[in-house]
């Protein structure tokens, strides 16, 4: 029976109108809970989150009314026990390693991978657009890097409400959501952006995890060593992740302990940063798109 005599099925799916990158953000993200390296990241980073709920549970424990112990009343006097500004910077903070870790794993071969095996024509040919690729690849590892710094934040924050329900804790936490979300994209917008670009500019994976490697090694010995000759802290500031700690000193409302200087300056640094990545993707999607 000749070819042309069969009938086929026609198409019957709608196209997507509006958020088609999120097609392209749930692929990355399925791909990347498939592997073994992140499952064991993920198994870090959740210890740390169990020690922190932990520490809630016992602080709200410890400070119900009645408690009279002396073992309670020397915990109670114990700082790093406290359930405090302090104890969420420093819970998001210590998970920077983690979010840097996974951004390198998921991110390094998200462009370059595409290029190598072909899949820019794909992509393309699909009724997507550079910019739905861009957002869809940066959501991708956004939504990973939240998930284990503001997700759990804000959760330690709920259980913290709902331990001491009082209109003192209220007060006292009610600003800490927001500050967390803000830190956290600090943290990890610079890391998506700053890895696809390594991914965007190599044509190996490799490459580009050795590449951003080696910007961020000589970045920190570049501020330090700033530093040793000006004689003056401040100077530390050309070390990127000094400065990303900077503006969440500022947001949780702590100390100078990083760099004695005004937020706004590391602040206007991780902008910097983040345009300059995010350009050098743009432009190098975008060639493939006009390629293809």
């Amino acid at each position: 029976m000749p070819i042309y005599t069969r009938s086929y099925r026609s198409y019957e799916g709608e196209v997507r109108r509006r958020f088609r990158w999120w097609v392209i953000a749930m692929q990355e993200l399925r791909i990347l809970s498939k592997n073994k390296a992140f499952l064991g990241l993920t198994a870090l980073a959740g210890m740390h989150f169990l020690l922190r709920v932990q520490q809630v549970v016992a602080f709200d424990t410890l400070n119900t009314p009645g408690q009279t112990s002396p073992i309670v009343q020397l915990m109670r006097q114990i700082e790093m026990f406290n359930v405090d500004p302090t104890m969420f910077f420093d819970f998001i903070r210590l998970q920077a390693p983690v979010v840097f870790l996974v951004s390198m794993l998921a991110g390094a071969g998200m462009i370059c991978g595409d290029f190598n095996n072909n899949l820019m024509e794909v992509y393309f040919s699909k009724p997507l657009t550079w910019r739905d690729y861009v957002t869809g690849k940066t959501m991708a590892l956004i939504i990973a890097g939240l998930c284990y710094t503001a997700v759990p934040t804000v959760f330690l924050v709920i259980l913290h409400l709902m331990m001491s329900p009082t209109m003192l804790t209220l007060e006292a936490m009610y600003w800490i959501p927001g500050s967390a979300v803000a830190f956290s994209l600090t943290l990890v917008l610079p890391c998506a952006l700053g890895v696809l670009a390594s991914s965007a500019m190599s044509r190996s994976e490799r490459y580009a995890s050795i590449a951003i490697f080696m910007v961020v090694f000589g970045n920190l010995m570049m501020g330090q060593l700033l530093q040793e000759l000006m004689h003056q802290r401040q100077y530390a500031i050309i070390a990127f992740p000094l400065a990303v700690n900077r503006v969440g000193e500022s947001l949780f409302d702590q100390k100078y302990q990083f760099i004695p200087l005004a937020w706004y300056y590391a602040a206007l640094y991780v902008v910097l940063v983040c345009l300059c990545s995010l350009a050098v993707v743009c432009r190098v999607v975008r060639r493939a798109e006009v390629a293809a």
